[in-house]
C-alpha cells in the first residue's frame, strides 16, 4: 500500500508543478499525526500558501485534523484519484469529515491526474486559497480620513487583523505634500520627459505635471518607509485646495513600470476606500495584473451597457497602449482649485473581465462577484459620458443590468482582466466571506 501511495503521490506532485505552481513536498508519505504536525511546519517555514493534502489511500483522520490544530492552519485543499485499486476515496473521505468536525473547511477534488477537469478545479481552488493566505501580514496604508461621508468605505482596522491578517496603519496628506517640496529635481524633470515620450499627449501646464511628479516621488518615499503593501488615498476635495490630486500617483502606482524602469505593481484605492482597496489587494493575489478603481457612472439598460469611471484613479496598464492615454485637464472644475490637475483620459481595452466589490451586510462582509465584456470604444465616446472624468471602462455584464444593480452596495467596483469568479470564490470561502454571484439569462 506504502508503495502505491508513494507512486500517487509522485504523480499529484508532477501534476501540481506542471499547473505552474512551485511545490514543497515533506521528505516522505505522512503516515500520523506526529508526522502531520512536522511535515506542515516544515512547510510553513519554506513559507507555502496552501496546502494541498493529497490522501491515497486509507487515512486515519486524526492525522490531519491534529496537524492542523497544532499548526497556523493554512488554507487546505483536499484531492484523490479514482482508480479502482485504490482507497483514496475512503481516505479523503474521511479525512474531510474529520476536519469538518474540528472546524476546518476543506474543499474535496475527486478525479485522476490526466483528468483536465479534475486538474482545472485544483488549479481553481489553490489559486484562491493561495491569494487568501497571502493578505496575512500584509500592511494597508490608509490615507487620511472618511472621504465624502462614504460608509461603505470606511472600515474597523481591529476587525481586518482578526479576519484578514491584515494590519492597518494611516498616513496623511500634509506628510506628503511636504516631503514633495525636497524631491529631486532631476527625477521630476526624468518624469516630465518620460511622460512626454511615452503617453499619446500631455495636455496640462508644465507645473502641473511638476507638482504631480513630485507627490508621486513622496508617496513612493512614505510607502517604503512605512512598508505598506497597499494604500488608499484621500484626494477630493482636501488636495484641490492645498495642492494637485493624486491622479498621478493612482494611476502610475498601479502599473508595473514607471519612468525609473519595471517595478511591482502597488494597489491603491480613491477616496480612502479601505473596502475598495481590500478587493482590490484580493484581485491581485488571485492573479497579478492592473486592478481597475471606478464609479457604477451608467447603465444603458438597452443595450445592457455598464459604463464605469473616476476621475484619474486608473493603471495606464488597462489602456490598449500607453500611447492611448492622453493626459487631460481635471474634470471637476467645481472645485476650489489652487494649481489645478491631471487625468489619464482613454479607455480600457476589451476583453473578458471578472468585476468584485466587498461590501458588509450588518457587519459581516460579502462579495459581488460576476462576470463580464470590456467593449472597445474610441475615446470620441466619453463624449457621451463624461468627457472630463478620463479613464472609462465600457462593459456588457454577463448578468441583466438590473440584476447587477440589485446587488450593488456601493458606488465603487473593480476588475480584473480574464475568467477569474471562482478563485474569488473560494478565495472568499477561506476568509468567511459570503460571495454573491448574481445569476440571470440575457435575452
Amino acid at each position: 500500500m506504502a508503495e502505491k501511495a508513494c507512486r500517487y503521490q509522485k504523480a499529484a506532485f508532477a501534476a501540481l508543478g506542471g499547473m505552474g505552481f512551485e511545490v514543497f513536498r515533506p521528505p516522505m508519505l505522512t503516515r500520523s499525526s506526529q508526522e502531520a504536525v512536522a511535515h506542515i511546519r516544515q512547510l510553513e517555514d519554506a513559507g507555502v500558501e496552501c496546502l494541498l493534502m493529497y490522501v491515497a489511500e486509507w487515512s486515519f483522520s486524526t492525522t490531519a485534523a491534529i496537524g492542523i490544530l497544532r499548526s497556523v492552519r493554512l488554507p487546505i485543499v483536499l484531492w484523490t484519484n479514482d482508480q479502482p485499486d485504490s482507497t483514496g476515496l475512503i481516505g479523503a473521505a474521511i479525512t474531510k469529515g474529520g476536519l469538518d468536525e474540528v472546524g476546518v473547511a476543506a474543499p474535496l477534488v475527486y478525479g485522476d491526474f490526466d483528468d483536465a477537469p479534475t486538474l482545472a478545479e485544483v488549479k481553481t481552488l489553490c489559486i484562491g486559497a493561495a491569494a487568501a493566505a497571502r493578505l496575512r501580514g500584509m500592511r494597508y496604508g490608509l490615507g487620511g480620513t472618511r472621504s465624502l461621508e462614504m460608509l461603505t468605505a470606511s472600515i474597523d482596522p481591529n476587525a481586518w487583523l482578526t479576519q484578514f491578517g491584515v494590519d492597518v496603519d494611516g498616513w496623511d496628506e500634509i506628510d506628503v505634500v511636504e516631503r514633495t517640496h525636497d524631491v529631486d529635481s532631476a527625477k521630476v524633470e526624468l518624469y516630465r520627459a518620460w511622460l512626454a515620450r511615452e503617453f499619446g499627449g500631455v495636455q496640462v501646464s508644465a507645473a502641473i505635471v511638476d507638482m504631480s511628479a513630485r507627490l508621486y516621488l513622496a508617496l513612493k518615499q512614505v510607502i517604503a518607509e512605512k512598508r505598506f503593501d497597499f494604500i488608499s488615498v484621500k484626494c477630493l476635495p482636501t488636495m484641490a485646495k492645498v495642492y494637485t490630486s493624486f491622479c498621478l500617483p493612482h494611476a502610475l502606482l498601479g502599473d508595473a513600470s514607471d519612468a525609473e524602469g519595471p517595478k511591482e505593481r502597488m494597489i491603491c484605492a480613491c477616496e480612502s476606500d479601505s473596502n475598495g482597496a481590500l478587493t482590490m489587494q484580493m484581485m491581485k493575489n488571485v492573479n497579478d495584473q492592473a486592478i481597475n478603481f471606478a464609479d457604477v457612472r451608467n447603465l444603458d439598460l438597452k443595450t445592457n451597457t455598464l459604463r464605469i469611471s473616476n476621475c484619474g484613479s486608473s493603471a495606464t496598464e488597462l489602456a490598449g497602449s500607453r500611447k492611448e492615454v492622453i493626459w487631460v485637464k481635471h474634470g471637476l472644475q467645481e472645485l476650489p482649485w489652487k494649481h489645478g490637475a491631471m487625468c489619464p483620459q482613454c479607455v480600457s481595452r476589451p476583453g473578458r473581465i471578472t468585476m468584485a466589490r466587498l461590501s458588509r451586510i450588518a457587519g459581516r462582509y460579502v462579495m459581488l462577484i460576476t462576470g463580464g465584456e470590456a467593449l472597445a470604444k474610441s475615446r470620441e465616446a466619453l463624449k457621451d459620458t463624461y468627457w472630463e472624468f478620463s479613464p472609462h471602462m465600457f462593459i456588457r455584464p454577463d448578468v441583466p443590468g438590473k440584476t447587477f444593480v440589485a446587488n450593488l452596495r456601493s458606488n465603487h467596483i473593480h476588475t480584473m482582466y480574464g475568467e477569474w469568479r471562482k478563485e474569488l470564490v473560494h478565495l472568499c470561502r477561506v476568509l468567511g466571506i459570503e460571495p454573491i454571484v448574481p445569476e440571470g439569462t440575457l435575452a
